[in-house]
């Protein structure tokens, strides 16, 4: 072979390998820009998708915390909603936004409360009318008149809030300032509601009412709500949520969070003699165990006023009264029952009775701004330093005797009068 054919034939060679490595190259260069682009897509599709996936979850957050908002908007907690719908600042867009613009136009458009304010009141409750007007029944013509069953009650709530009534603190409508002088405060509701005062009188349960029907005491149950202890019909205790008023508001409130302005519930009125919600004041243990229950009936909404230490007539609460037996029976409260329930500057009136003159004057001395007596037709009265405060009591009497103005002005007494009761005389 000759030497030119030889690298003829060499060159054939390199020409091939040079195309090949051409091809190869071209063929490896498009499979890599492809993966490339490829790769680069996959990265804008997983970061499109992780955007959107992240989208979704605020979303979700917003549709809750919308949700959340309007439940502090039934209960009159305006500005805490604004808050809460701007508290995350990766979620506040045009939507949240719009959300708080219509609670600020809502707000807006309030105007005090200009009507009739009403305060209503209750004893304990009767849960078992077959014992309380039944034949061992220790007063059945007392329990008849001035009691309320608890079918009553739970029949009376519904009826109030379709009234309009809402639950409202007496701190909601006066001001009492450093030197104890008592002003009217403006009450801003939405247009058909009206603000209702309720108070519970004698929250002690003596022995005698125990066997009747009525609850023995108030507990925390396990999960740290207040509940009634009562005997049942067969004189076992049990635990019970609908065996006291305590218990039935704060489970219909928190159903019903319109019924209650800003969280208020009601004033238990403790009548020191008869104990602190089942417990002897008198005794360390029971007492700092009333004082763990009053700590958490404050923290949902309950007041704690006082009732008296004797509840008793002659000279303490009767039109025989006198400065002597006022003084003695304050002094007794101050002692036992203000270090379980703190002080208040509430005082309600035994019987109803309202002292005039020097004894009046005493129980503003003592910083009671507030007199609650008796009274169905009278409106509140600031009196100097204080204010006489007048309540209905919606029990039997009241329901029999009163029925037209009940009616007129809380509920039908018909929808709400328990057919257990003796026919009353």
């Amino acid at each position: 072979m000759s030497k030119k054919t030889s690298n003829t034939q060499r060159q054939v060679t390199w020409v091939i390998i040079l195309i090949f490595l051409i091809i190869t190259t071209t063929i490896g260069g498009f499979f890599w820009i492809k993966y490339e682009l490829d790769k680069k897509n996959n990265n804008n599709n997983n970061g499109n998708q992780g955007e959107i996936e992240k989208e979704k979850a605020r979303e979700v957050k917003r549709v809750e915390l919308i949700s959340k908002a309007g439940v502090l908007v039934s209960g009159y907690f305006y500005e805490e909603a604004i808050e809460l719908l701007k508290s995350d600042s990766d979620i506040y867009n045009d939507k949240m936004k719009g959300e708080v613009k219509k609670i600020e136009d809502f707000v807006a458009d309030l105007q005090p409360y200009t009507g009739r304010i009403e305060q209503v009141f209750f004893h304990s409750l009767i849960v078992y009318p077959q014992l309380a007007f039944g034949p061992t029944s220790a007063e059945p013509q007392g329990y008849n008149y001035w009691m309320t069953t608890e079918l009553e009650f739970q029949r009376m709530l519904p009826l109030l809030m379709e009234r309009g009534y809402v639950l409202v603190h007496i701190g909601d409508l006066y001001d009492v300032d450093a030197q104890g002088n008592v002003t009217e405060k403006e009450l801003y509701l939405p247009e058909g509601k009206r603000p209702l005062l309720i108070s519970i009188d004698n929250v002690g349960y003596p022995e005698s009412r125990k066997k009747d029907g009525f609850a023995s005491k108030l507990i925390l149950d396990d999960k740290g709500e207040v509940t009634a202890v009562i005997r049942n019909l067969e004189g076992v205790e049990v635990v019970s949520r609908t065996g006291e008023v305590f218990p039935i508001v704060d489970d219909f409130v928190k159903a019903n969070p319109e019924f209650s302005y800003r969280g208020a519930k009601g004033m238990v009125g403790i009548t020191g003699s008869w104990g602190v919600m089942g417990y002897d004041p008198k005794i360390a243990s029971e007492a700092a165990e009333a004082k763990k229950i009053a700590n958490r009936m404050r923290e949902t909404g309950w007041q704690f006023v006082s009732h008296s230490y004797t509840h008793a007539a002659g000279k303490y609460f009767s039109e025989t009264s006198t400065l002597e037996g006022v003084k003695e029976d304050t002094e007794l409260f101050k002692k036992w029952i203000v270090p379980i329930i703190g002080d208040s500057n509430v005082f309600i009136a035994p019987f109803g009775v309202t002292v005039k003159g020097d004894l009046y004057q005493y129980f503003i001395d003592e910083g009671y701004s507030f007199y609650l007596n008796v009274d169905r037709r009278s409106q509140p009265k600031i009196l100097g330093k204080s204010v006489l405060m007048p309540r209905i009591n919606l029990d039997g009497f009241v329901m029999n005797r009163d029925k037209a103005y009940i009616t007129e002005h809380f509920f039908d007494v018909d929808k709400v009068y328990d057919s257990r009761r003796p026919v009353f005389q």
